[in-house]
């Protein structure tokens, strides 16, 4: 129920992805994603210690992930499981596997792989989140999806 079903699939375009880290360990957030009170979901989670993804909505639907409308109407939300200061969390593994997902998206989409359009959760307008944080290698990250074969 922490999604919403577009009007017009059809007329969707997404044009970012958002990258966050959950504040929380990867079952407990899948389970908040299927609380309808929670009010809140991502498309995607992905797991520290061995880099497991899973879908939590549809990337026709629409998560409720960003903390701002439009945004959320044109984006991707991928949910990293951790804290934002606890950098033990973002593992080689994570990166890499949230790396590919992303170089999927961003080809399926259409979507530049840089900094303008894959963005932190903290680079939303109006947001008042600070992740996915300073331990958050970004360049790391970028290299990593830009060299997804």
């Amino acid at each position: 129920a922490n999604y919403t079903v577009p009007t017009r699939p059809s007329e969707r375009r997404i044009d970012r992805v958002v990258i966050h880290v959950a504040q929380q360990l990867f079952t407990p957030t899948a389970g908040i994603f299927r609380t309808p009170s929670k009010q809140v979901s991502a498309h995607y989670v992905v797991r520290s210690g061995d880099g497991h993804v899973a879908q939590c909505v549809r990337e026709k639907d629409i998560a409720w992930h960003a903390g701002n409308w439009s945004w959320n109407t044109r984006s991707v939300g991928i949910e990293h499981e951790g804290w934002v200061d606890r950098p033990e969390f973002f593992t080689d593994v994570m990166y890499r596997r949230s790396a590919v997902l992303t170089a999927d998206i961003c080809d399926r989409h259409g979507i530049p792989k840089d900094r303008e359009h894959i963005v932190g959760h903290h680079e939303v307008p109006g947001s008042d989140h600070t992740d996915p944080g300073v331990h958050w290698d970004w360049e790391r990250y970028l290299r990593l999806v830009r060299d997804v074969a």
